[in-house]
């Protein structure tokens, strides 16, 4: 399975961050970013959202890196795979990230493979899956919307749907609000596992440096706190 990581060249920090972490876990990987040529990021920008002729002379970080998502489907298509892992350069991947991912994909593969689906891996948000709805031995659920966009399997159909769309009507939106606005749409479905392996750093505050090393810490617990907060009101849904 093919691993492909959203990674402005810019972001030494994160950059060193994921590849330590892939490393130790034994993934492999390709980088995916807009590039450095203006004109090609003009060409994609335009290429894929609405507003991509304002957004080049703003060259907003969350734009960039929503087409970066996009040029990662045109991977998948361009090189036929079945599908991609996708990762944001600053997810914290859980100790049994690897083992699961291949647990859960086995499951994918006898459930729905023939269907447009993404695989929502990570707990940024703070929703889970009800204990209600679980079953044991399952680890995917549809999910009623997205949970961010910072580690996610994509099928190939999938990714086909979603640049078909983009053809059709140009993306207006973050790629996680994008990604909620198909799944409305019922362009594609979306599928949460659980339990979730993955948290996007910028939700503890690990990347964000501005903050001071003790409010670094404070974050860090808030987010304990809230975590486990949340997976004992799911607990009891």
């Amino acid at each position: 399975m093919k691993t492909l990581v959203i990674h402005p060249a810019h972001l030494k920090e994160r950059g060193e961050h994921i590849d330590r972490m892939l490393r130790d876990i034994g993934l492999e990987y390709d980088i995916v970013n807009e590039g450095n040529d203006d004109l090609q990021v003009k060409a994609y920008l335009e290429k894929y959202l609405k507003n991509g002729q304002e957004e080049m002379l703003r060259k907003v970080p969350r734009s960039l890196c929503t087409i970066s998502h996009f040029l990662a489907y045109e991977i998948i298509l361009s090189e036929d795979l079945e599908g991609a892992l996708i990762l944001e350069d600053d997810i914290l991947l859980h100790k049994n990230f690897k083992m699961q991912f291949e647990q859960s994909i086995k499951e994918y593969q006898r459930e729905y493979q023939n269907q447009k689906i993404i695989i929502s891996y990570e707990d940024s948000p703070l929703w889970f899956v009800p204990r209600s709805q679980r079953e044991k031995g399952r680890m995917l659920y549809p999910g009623c919307r997205d949970r961010l966009s910072g580690a996610y399997f994509i099928n190939k159909n999938a990714a086909r749907a979603i640049l078909e769309e983009l053809k059709a009507k140009r993306c207006d939106r973050a790629i996680d609000l994008y990604h909620y606005q198909l799944i409305q749409e019922k362009v594609i479905n979306y599928l949460w596992c659980h339990p979730a392996i993955a948290t996007q750093g910028t939700a503890t505050g690990i990347f964000e440096t501005s903050l001071s090393s003790n409010k670094k810490k404070l974050r860090k617990l808030s987010w304990f706190f809230q975590k486990n907060y949340k997976l004992l009101l799911y607990w009891f849904r």
